[in-house]
């Protein structure tokens, strides 16, 4: 049986509104991160586009409670009303999930 040996990934995917630049999309979720960085377990985010023209955002946490209440905690925040208006509101998903295994990293 497998345990949970490390951190929590807060996986959210979307698409932006019509019209709305990658730089926008960018600069608006840098705007969030000094909000974040203040909430309990926050440990690191990194933001991709796949394919499908969908943002994935994938956000670091100590534990499932802390990526769970970083939700409420966010709420209200001017930084994350800001990415939110950019973001098409019936394409959000919001998944998280406790690391099970990591491989070594590689020494340079």
């Amino acid at each position: 049986m497998f345990k949970n040996f490390g951190n929590v990934v807060e996986i959210l995917i979307w698409k932006s509104k019509a019209g709305v630049a990658d730089d926008e999309m960018i600069f608006a979720v840098n705007a969030m991160i000094g909000d974040l960085t203040k909430l309990q377990g926050f440990i690191k985010q990194t933001l991709y586009k796949n394919s499908k023209n969908e943002w994935v955002d994938i956000y670091y946490w100590e534990t499932e409670k802390d990526a769970h209440d970083s939700n409420s905690k966010m709420d209200g925040k001017e930084s994350l009303q800001n990415l939110i208006n950019l973001i098409e509101p019936n394409s959000i998903s919001i998944e998280v999930m406790p690391q099970l295994q990591s491989s070594v990293d590689k020494k340079t």
